[in-house]
């Protein structure tokens, strides 16, 4: 769906009696894509490959605006988004609508972060070695679909309002490095009373003029692994079977993804946040697992979270229906309009030439790419392989003579990573292609005063 948000500017506002109305509209679409024989995106297990749809995967567009400035926020059924497959969704767009209505700047495509979507369509060869290369056919489903849905939303724009809510959910995610977290400072860890994760949920109402609702979009940190890395069927994990709840409620009769309504639940900081709130365990003795390296007697393959459902079908179902329920009560609850104007920025940093200051006041700047040791022992969500642990901060010689043979790090990069030793030295990588990006994209939005 696309929000159009038109409204007074803010150095303005105070002189007008109200704001004026957003322009809103919403656009959702299919792009599943190949259902047989993929690889997936998330676990890196070569062996896991598709045999069929558990749930048709969507992209959720939605476009804000004011007088000034447009934005277009993408939420997709995806592991993430990707530089070429932004690219291309531009360029698709410029062919569509006309020259310079859409660009980098203004669009924004999120993953819900998945792990049972089609791998292949990001163009770094890390990314590409558990699907056997770039898969041509999956980046055109993605590109198609997140394109087609950006121009229904564009197209169906029309004048209304934002109105945003939060709250804190639970019982919905867990840490999946608790004994990690412990390792930040305690003055720290105090600004966050709710524990060891976020447990906020932020949520846009967007209503018509006329007082129809037209589409809702929400942020809650948590993985979608749900679906483990034994699945072969796509899914949308957790936060797709919200969406999907989200929308029969509101669209009545119409079938899953043809409604005029589009709800959203998207990503955010769910780095070490897992959706297995029942935790992890030693599946050869049912013990708990040893919390410094999520191992079991010294292997990460036997450390595996669950639940809270009896299978991981069941555990999608609870975990999306959890964030459904809490979203449909914040979005009963949502009174406070979104007023002013829409911004954007984008930067391209070069990371590893970014200063930062340490904590005795000296400078020096970030490191080049680097995938550690504990890297290979996955987590438990999804368990490694061979002698490798997590909380790993010693090398050893036979793999360092594998990751030699694709490149050596000079002691400086070997400095600058410590205490983790480096497994592959993926910024120092170009063959046959890049390995890893070293300029990444850093983009914000203002929606009003959100």
């Amino acid at each position: 769906k696309m929000i159009y948000s038109v409204a007074s500017l803010l150095s303005l506002a105070s002189l007008l009696p109200t704001a004026l109305a957003y322009k809103i509209g919403t656009g959702i679409y299919d792009i599943t894509g190949p259902s047989v024989q993929i690889n997936f995106m998330g676990y890196a297990v070569p062996a896991q490959r598709g045999t069929g749809i558990h749930q048709r995967l969507r992209s959720r567009a939605y476009v804000i605006g004011d007088d000034e400035n447009m934005v277009a926020f993408v939420s997709a059924d995806i592991g993430m988004g990707s530089d070429l497959l932004k690219m291309k969704v531009v360029e698709a767009l410029n062919q569509k609508l006309g020259e310079g209505i859409f660009t980098a700047d203004n669009v924004a495509i999120s993953g819900t972060h998945t792990h049972s979507g089609p791998a292949g369509f990001l163009q770094y060869t890390i990314y590409q070695i558990t699907s056997w290369g770039f898969v041509p056919e999956t980046f055109d489903a993605f590109v198609n679909g997140i394109t087609e849905s950006i121009v229904m939303a564009y197209k169906n724009a029309k004048p209304g309002k934002l109105f945003v809510s939060e709250g804190d959910l639970y019982e919905s995610n867990i840490n999946r490095s608790p004994t990690s977290y412990l390792l930040n400072p305690e003055e720290e860890r105090a600004q966050y009373p709710e524990g060891d994760t976020d447990k906020k949920m932020l949520l846009l109402k967007m209503v018509a003029e006329d007082g129809s609702n037209l589409g809702m979009l929400n942020w809650f940190a948590v993985h979608g692994t749900s679906m483990n890395n034994t699945n072969t069927l796509i899914s949308g994990d957790n936060k797709g079977y919200a969406s999907y709840l989200f929308e029969n409620d509101l669209n009545g009769d119409a079938l899953p993804g043809m409604g005029p309504f589009v709800g959203a639940f998207a990503s955010t900081n769910l780095g070490d946040v897992s959706p297995n709130t029942a935790g992890p365990k030693c599946i050869d003795t049912g013990l708990p697992c040893d919390g410094a390296t999520s191992s079991c007697n010294g292997r990460c393959q036997n450390c595996i979270a669950f639940g809270p459902g009896e299978d991981m079908f069941q555990s999608t179902e609870i975990i999306g229906r959890n964030q459904y329920d809490f979203a449909k009560t914040l979005y009963a609850q949502a009174t406070e309009e979104i007023t002013g104007k829409v911004d954007y920025r984008l930067s391209y940093l070069d990371m590893p030439t970014v200063e930062v200051t340490l904590a005795d006041g000296s400078k020096t700047n970030l490191c080049k790419a680097a995938l550690g040791y504990s890297f290979a022992a996955g987590t438990t969500d999804g368990p490694g392989m061979m002698n490798f642990t997590q909380g790993t901060t010693t090398g050893n010689p036979f793999w360092d003579k594998v990751r030699d043979f694709l490149s050596t790090p000079t002691e400086e990069e070997i400095a600058c990573q410590e205490p983790k030793p480096i497994l592959f030295n993926t910024g120092d990588m170009l063959k046959p292609y890049a390995w890893e990006p070293s300029t990444l994209p850093i983009q914000l939005y203002r929606i009003g005063n959100l």
